[in-house]
């Protein structure tokens, strides 16, 4: 699913805060950090700089693969998936890389550089995240890491459970400190993500990190989705479409094009949406994760339709 700059007037914000959304937070569960580093030779290598420290921290724990080319993060990433599935691990992945808003890039093994976008990283970070039952944590150590956050709106599987990285661009020693702090934290017992992504800004310096939890940008985008669904312009827009394909697919009247689009409904069925939800956290492959990410989308539903007034008189 793409998450578009929908615009949301003061009524239809008041609406989206009033849904009924997931649990809040994300749960750590891990027992591997899987270090993946995709950098140039003369870059300062510090993915491999914190393999060794985490060894020092505790041995084993820690697995790191270098790669040279797009093509061996690609193929690494199902090494991973591969060994988390034999072993029946649940990896916190680390990728080390340079990063913009659009994706990430590294060498490409011939002295040149390439480039990975996140769209294209979305398909084995959904498979990744299969491994361990929706329980995928990313770690996104470059200098504009927080822009993975584009990776998370595409189904029909989650390709993880929260994203860390920093907010902003950030110098490699801050970027270093915080990220030691952040695996330092991570040995607590019972830690809370929350609390070992603030501990790790408080290291980094002027940028920090954040955290952002899959189901909460997962839920936003789709109620904003469907928000902008009950304004008058985009049902007439989705209504001329539907009209379009009948009279061209189906031969029908006017008349009787006319009498099956006022029988649809302004927003998908609560069955429909709640299938698609179960489907993206898993919860139809392991119930138990309805616990941590189950939305009701039958009050969702009725709480849309009962704000839907509201929204068009905003929209007109």
């Amino acid at each position: 699913m793409d998450l578009a700059d929908t615009g949301l007037s003061p009524l239809e914000r008041d609406l989206l805060n009033r849904l009924p959304g997931p649990p809040p937070g994300a749960n750590i569960q891990m027992n591997e950090v899987s270090s993946l580093e995709w950098l140039h030779p003369e870059d300062r290598m510090t993915g491999e700089q914190l393999h060794g420290w985490l060894e020092q921290q505790r041995p084993s724990w820690s697995k790191y693969i270098s790669c040279g080319s797009k093509a061996e993060v690609l193929a690494a990433l199902v090494t991973i998936t591969d060994r988390a599935i034999q072993s029946k691990l649940i990896p916190l992945l680390h990728l080390e890389a340079h990063g913009d808003k659009d994706g990430l890039e590294g060498s490409d093994g011939a002295g040149g550089a390439e480039f990975l976008s996140w769209k294209e990283l979305a398909d084995p970070l959904q498979q990744l995240n299969l491994a361990p039952s929706c329980n995928l944590v990313i770690f996104i150590a470059a200098c504009t890491g927080f822009a993975g956050i584009k990776a998370f709106y595409r189904g029909p599987r989650a390709p993880a459970v929260a994203l860390v990285g920093p907010v902003d661009r950030i110098v490699d020693g801050d970027l270093l400190r915080g990220t030691k702090e952040f695996y330092r934290r991570l040995r607590d017992p019972n830690p809370r993500l929350i609390d070992v992504v603030a501990s790790a800004s408080s290291e980094a310096g002027p940028v920090g990190f954040e955290v952002e939890p899959f189901a909460i940008l997962a839920f936003e985008a789709m109620a904003q989705t469907l928000i902008a669904s009950l304004r008058h312009d985009e049902r007439s827009r989705r209504a001329d479409k539907l009209r379009q394909r009948m009279q061209a697919t189906q031969q029908l009247t006017s008349s009787e094009t006319e009498n099956r689009l006022s029988t649809l409904p302004v927003i998908p069925l609560a069955a429909d949406l709640q299938l698609e939800w179960n489907t993206l956290f898993m919860i139809d492959l392991w119930p138990e994760n309805r616990e941590k990410f189950a939305v009701d989308m039958t009050l969702v539903r009725e709480t849309l339709l009962a704000g839907e007034q509201h929204v068009l008189l905003s929209s007109r």
